[in-house]
């Protein structure tokens, strides 16, 4: 039901939101779905602090327009497959990027920096290309993070789910400072 993928407001993706808390519906209902529900998780791509997706400084990112995810403080520039799967895109400019998991089809866009695009590939390094398959943690992207801010931009890397329409719960496994390949999102889809 759409009700239960609301997620563009603070009360989904907001500083009021608590650790492990589920970010497409109610925690208790998801531990009754049990045998009815399949999980799929999407680890974290590069160390950093985790935010929720209201702190993204864009309000395309912020509103959840793009789908529902967070955001990451990047510590080291390295970017990571966050699961096991497929690179579906990878935008000419190196800021942006599609993944398909193998496991589940979850689909996640990982977007490195704000308004980023307009550096056309500047600092960012594509370790693959679209058609490629990857294994979770093999290095994707090596992006310049010291560069990159020089030049005046953000570098918050966005981690999005683009498919809800499969997932229509997903959990986000705690906010705060995170290791590349620690416990990210959960997304839920329910079984026939």
């Amino acid at each position: 039901m759409a009700e239960d993928r609301v997620f563009e407001d603070d009360k989904i993706f907001g500083e009021d939101k608590v650790m492990g808390e589920d970010i497409g519906g109610q925690e208790d209902a998801l531990q009754e779905e049990g045998a009815d529900a399949q999980v799929y998780s999407v680890a974290c791509p590069v160390t950093g602090e985790v935010i929720p997706l209201s702190q993204i400084p864009d309000s395309t990112f912020a509103s959840g327009m793009m789908g529902p995810g967070v955001g990451i403080r990047p510590e080291e520039g390295q970017i990571a497959a966050p699961f096991d799967g497929e690179v579906s895109a990878l935008f000419d400019t190196k800021h942006a990027m599609g993944l398909t998991s193998d496991d589940g089809g979850v689909e996640v866009l990982i977007h490195i920096g704000i308004d980023t695009v307009e550096l056309r590939g500047a600092y960012i390094t594509a370790l693959v290309a679209p058609g490629d398959h990857v294994k979770a943690g093999q290095p994707l992207l090596e992006v310049d993070l010291s560069k990159i801010r020089e030049a005046g931009y953000d570098t918050t890397v966005a981690v999005l789910v683009s498919n809800l329409y499969l997932f229509p719960r997903i959990r986000v496994v705690g906010y705060g400072r995170k290791e590349q390949m620690e416990p990210l999102l959960e997304c839920r889809k329910e079984t026939e």
